[in-house]
């Protein structure tokens, strides 16, 4: 039995619309549509069990996918966090396993893991986007100059205020000029 895990982030808006709103459907509905159509791409192999996240809605979100693509007959279970019932297509009632059930366990594991990484990998990537910045495409400026520059003027636009006199005074002035013109040239 091969058992993948996939995690998504929420769906989002864009343009003049609404702030974002998490569609746990919609993001479980793309996150196994893309993950199962480069599985088609690729010729397989197909795993023997989609474990997802969620109760009956996720599943259905799923499923939806999956037919998509012409890959509903491929088995899909969904676990339910909260009350850990284990939801299935073919039945209308939720399966309640044992609290101390060696197949719950399992895939209470395989959820947690899931999770872990999710976690860890959204966290690296916040991490990675808030540390770049405009200053890194200044030509001369490096790592510890922008944190200089960041630290004395608070933000990027507080560096882009900055007179020359008061940027010569932090980075030198041969810096002080190719910080000006980089944001001369920008709008």
């Amino acid at each position: 039995m091969e058992i993948r895990g996939e995690v998504s982030a929420s769906v989002r808006g864009g343009g003049g619309a609404p702030p974002p709103v998490n569609n746990d459907f919609a993001a479980m509905h793309e996150v196994v549509l893309r993950r199962c159509r480069k599985l088609l791409e690729q010729g397989g192999p197909f795993p023997d069990l989609v474990l997802v996240d969620g109760g009956k809605g996720q599943l259905t979100a799923a499923y939806a996918a999956l037919e998509e693509l012409g890959l509903a007959n491929l088995v899909a279970v969904g676990i339910a966090k909260k009350e850990e019932l284990l939801y299935t297509r073919d039945r209308v009632d939720p399966i309640a396993l044992a609290p101390n059930d060696p197949a719950l366990l399992l895939i209470q594991r395989i959820r947690d893991e899931a999770h872990r990484f999710a976690v860890s990998f959204h966290r690296r990537a916040r991490a990675s986007r808030d540390l770049r910045s405009e200053l890194d495409q200044v030509p001369g400026i490096g790592p510890r100059r922008r944190r200089t520059l960041l630290t004395t003027f608070g933000s990027v636009a507080g560096v882009r205020r900055a007179t020359r006199e008061e940027l010569a005074a932090v980075v030198g002035p041969k810096a002080a000029d190719v910080i000006l013109a980089f944001f001369a040239s920008r709008p």
